[in-house]
């Protein structure tokens, strides 16, 4: 085993298997085939460093730049159906754009089991279709059995075992002349999970999803970007179903549907499972156990899956006949990896959509700036930047009846909240109880309180080990830190001073839970947040009740903010909100904007008109006045000049080089260092880059410390994007060779949106 290098090439009739490997290091490595049958895109074992590893084989080649005694050979291959040339592509953008390893890129693609050093089996089945024409004599007055299953065959291009065995228990016996006779055919393919019976309830579009429909429809083949902005409540997944029909409708088509979050998952498979039942579809996020995984993705990988809806890393799925892409609540920050390859999956899909010349729908009621942006362009200056994106624009809500709901803010100050409710937003709900509807309040804090304070000398309960207060948990007698996860017994009396007086300080889920069941007895409460849906199920089982009318008040965490259609909820209070106006990062207020008309819009959804009461101690900053208003378009083109003029994303791109270590003057060390070089290239290149980038100063995030690793980082900016990454493949190269990388911890953020 060895890397290929720079050196004179040995030329050999042995046949040599390059291979990537998930190791951080940027290259491939060769080993000798002993004889094994091996195509490019398939798994194999190798040794490598005294272990075995799996790899990808990338290239089957009979030179090599390694003299072949020192050459190691391939132990194992594995017969799946390897990777294809279009997932290899989309990788290798990722890798260089990224600058990140192209073997732990590949590898961390593929579900777990195929990165297991053991074959990777799926459970099959067979799906039936005619293959001629059906002599009447072959099918008997007596055979009714028989004629239902034709009939059923006849009516779809191809039938699974589910759809057949609906007909008849004996459906196997009856049909067996017809495949001896050759007059039906079967093929293999991956199992995929039967549907549900179509929904009898097909909406009517109105004038704007009808009109969003046909123009999606009318460019359907060949790239193109839709931003889809339709305000809550709009529509927006009827006219993903009514794409998915039309595009369904060609036997060699698939779909790509992403979602931001797991817990959006179960809705949204519902209704298209429900409504579009003919076609198997399978989802891919972190709640399926491995071998639900492995059998979705080479469900998706095969084509024997027609939908495939999954999460960020759903995006990486190879899907040989895809032909649109769909991505729901496009603004959410869940779509940008935050550990190993930090990938932005929106933009991934993006690059992938052009490089399969097919359309992506990006839709949302709050769309993020840079979306905003490329649909909108430039509209402060004349001949500014054109928009890349189509806009379509659904102002209407889906049910005729259904109008969005009056906002208003309630001033904290006059009178003050007790136990974290006003006594207006109590008086909202007990009317909500007395008329037999539905209330959300909204509190993006899981736990007790946020803080346990000493009044005697003003201790505060810190982890130990990150800069970070830790969260008290009062149900299971715990603080616990919700950045690194220690946890640790909460303590008897003060450890600074001995007072035994500690009191949380604050609000959160579980304390405004606790606060509504004495406040509503009578009323029935749930909580949703991260500590009650660990469950596979638990969040379905919750979502059902709601729907049935089980529960009166939900309290929650951003998990219900988006996505969620309940028809009898017409109130939403929002508890807390003003922490965010503080923050030191710019994306702040369009991330709290987002994120409070996302809440909002799950009131009224229905035919019951809706409520939005938001405590705050500012209720007349200039966000609350646009919330009010509900007008985004406005909103955000402020939002956007502001941008401009401080020349922030999405006017610029900036990459961030984040380091950490147990001490803080290795990373100064490291990062003043790097600062120093990255600015000597870009001014010993000046004249050949397309921009100047920009290199600031190492500086310490809020979160100073982590997990007991000291951060810093070194933010890099520029107005061109490829100037940019002519500086960051430099930088990379720098780092690699950098004596301090074997004590500090090092990635590269390219596009971040956190630091």
């Amino acid at each position: 085993m060895c890397s290929t290098s720079a050196a004179p090439q040995v030329t050999t009739s042995a046949s040599i298997v390059r291979v990537v490997l998930d190791v951080p290091l940027d290259r491939e490595f060769d080993y000798l085939n002993p004889g094994l049958v091996i195509k490019v895109g398939n798994r194999v074992v190798v040794p490598f460093a005294g272990r075995q590893l799996v790899g990808i084989v990338m290239a089957l080649v009979n030179e090599t730049d390694i003299p072949l005694p020192k050459l190691k050979a391939v132990l194992q291959v594995f017969d799946d159906v390897p990777l294809d040339a279009a997932s290899f592509k989309l990788l290798r953008f990722c890798a260089d754009y990224y600058h990140y390893p192209f073997g732990q890129t590949v590898l961390s693609s593929l579900p777990l089991r195929l990165r297991q050093i053991k074959p990777a089996v799926s459970r099959k089945m067979w799906l039936y279709h005619l293959a001629q024409a059906v002599p009447d004599a072959l099918i008997g007055k007596r055979q009714q059995v028989l004629a239902r299953l034709l009939a059923l065959l006849q009516q779809h291009a191809e039938c699974s075992e589910a759809m057949l065995a609906a007909v008849s228990a004996t459906w196997r016996k009856a049909l067996q002349p017809l495949l001896d006779g050759g007059y039906v055919s079967r093929r293999e393919v991956i199992a995929t999970r039967p549907s549900m019976p179509a929904s009898a309830q097909v909406p009517e579009l109105n004038d704007e999803q009808a009109a969003a429909v046909e123009a999606i429809l009318g460019r359907l083949h060949g790239f193109q970007p839709w931003l889809l902005f339709g305000i809550t409540g709009s529509g927006k997944t009827e006219v993903y179903i009514r794409l998915l029909e039309k595009v369904l409708a060609d036997p060699q088509s698939q779909v790509l549907i992403m979602v931001p979050e797991i817990n959006l998952t179960p809705q949204l498979e519902s209704r298209f499972r429900s409504r579009l039942s003919e076609y198997a579809l399978v989802t891919l996020h972190s709640h399926l156990s491995e071998s639900e995984r492995l059998q979705n993705w080479q469900a998706a990988q095969s084509g024997a899956a027609r939908i495939v809806i999954g999460t960020r890393l759903s995006v990486f799925t190879p899907m040989p006949h895809l032909k649109l892409m769909i991505l729901d609540e496009e603004h959410d920050s869940s779509y940008k990896q935050q550990d190993g390859m930090r990938y932005h999956a929106r933009d991934v899909a993006l690059v992938r959509a052009k490089q399969h010349g097919v359309p992506v729908v990006l839709g949302s009621a709050t769309p993020s700036l840079e979306s905003w942006y490329n649909a909108t362009g430039d509209q402060e200056h004349a001949g500014g930047r054109k928009p890349i994106y189509r806009l379509l624009t659904l102002n209407k809500r889906a049910v005729a009846q259904a109008t969005l709901p009056r906002i208003f803010c309630i001033d904290t100050a006059h009178p003050p909240p007790e136990a974290g409710l006003t006594p207006l937003l109590k008086q909202a709900i007990e009317q909500r109880l007395q008329r037999g509807e539905q209330s959300l309040l909204f509190i993006n804090r899981r736990g007790y309180a946020p803080v346990l304070h000493c009044s005697a000398c003003q201790w505060l309960a810190d982890c130990r080990r990150c800069s970070a207060k830790a969260v008290l948990h009062l149900r299971q007698r715990v603080l616990r830190c919700h950045h690194c996860g220690d946890e640790q017994p909460i303590p008897l009396q003060c450890p600074s001073c001995g007072n035994p007086d500690l009191r949380p300080v604050g609000q959160a889920t579980q304390r405004i839970e606790e606060t509504l069941q004495q406040v509503f007895p009578q009323a029935r409460v749930a909580r949703v947040d991260r500590d009650t849906i660990q469950a596979k199920d638990a969040l379905t089982t919750l979502l059902s009740e709601v729907h049935a009318g089980e529960i009166d008040i939900l309290v929650g965490t951003q998990m219900l903010a988006k996505g969620h259609d309940f028809a009898n909820l017409t109130l939403v209070g929002v508890l807390d909100t003003d922490s965010a106006l503080y923050s030191p990062d710019y994306r702040a207020s369009e991330r709290l904007f987002a994120q409070l008309m996302q809440v909002a819009g799950r009131a009224g959804r229905g035919e019951k008109p809706g409520e939005v009461l938001i405590q705050t101690a500012f209720p007349q900053h200039p966000l609350f006045t646009a919330l009010r208003e509900q007008n985004y378009a406005e909103f955000a083109q402020a939002l956007l000049q502001e941008r401009m003029a401080m020349q922030f994303p999405p006017a610029t791109y900036i990459a961030v080089m984040k380091a950490e270590a147990t001490e803080y003057a290795l990373v100064n060390q490291f990062l003043t260092e790097f600062s120093l070089a990255a600015r000597a290239y870009v001014d010993q290149h000046a004249a050949t880059l397309p921009d100047q980038p920009l290199i600031y100063d190492p500086v310490r995030p809020g979160l100073a410390r982590l997990n007991r690793m000291e951060r810093g980082y070194v933010m890099m900016q520029s107005a061109h994007r490829n100037a940019l990454q002519q500086l960051l493949q430099v930088a990379v190269a720098w780092v690699r060779a950098h004596p301090l990388q074997a004590k500090i911890r090092w990635v590269l953020d390219v596009d971040a949106l956190e630091y």
